[in-house]
């Protein structure tokens, strides 16, 4: 009797921090390529369009349902410019397991990553 009432919270600390380990291998990996993305692609359409498919592949593979995750600033105009810098900001909100219904699909917990990257100062423009 003592083991099970120890089990269960035991069981549901672990499934609880296994969503919020996924949510932040997620985010660093979103945050990494999203701003590689914008650094390298001459096209800043194409480069939200290629950030925003990646970032529904990565949360599908860590089985998370959020999207529009990503925030990304640049401190130049285009953000592929030579010399400048792309930021990308990641939040995602993690569920947790089983109260889905009580605290709805964000959840109270939400795990963030931050990636800077610098534009290669003598690259080619396009």
């Amino acid at each position: 009797m003592l083991s099970a009432a120890l089990l269960i919270p035991s069981l549901y600390l672990v499934l609880t921090l296994g969503s919020v380990q996924a949510a932040v291998f997620a985010a660093d990996t979103i945050a990494r390529d999203a701003a590689r993305i914008h650094a390298v692609e001459g096209d800043p359409h194409r480069a939200a369009q290629r950030t925003q498919q990646h970032t529904a592949l990565v949360l599908e593979d860590y089985r998370l349902g959020a999207s529009d995750v990503v925030s990304i600033s640049c401190s130049e105009d285009p953000c592929s410019t030579p010399g400048g810098t792309v930021t990308a900001q990641v939040r995602i909100p993690v569920p947790v397991p089983g109260l889905g219904p009580i605290l709805g699909d964000t959840g109270p917990v939400a795990v963030g990553a931050v990636h800077a990257v610098q534009v290669d100062q003598y690259r080619v423009g396009t």
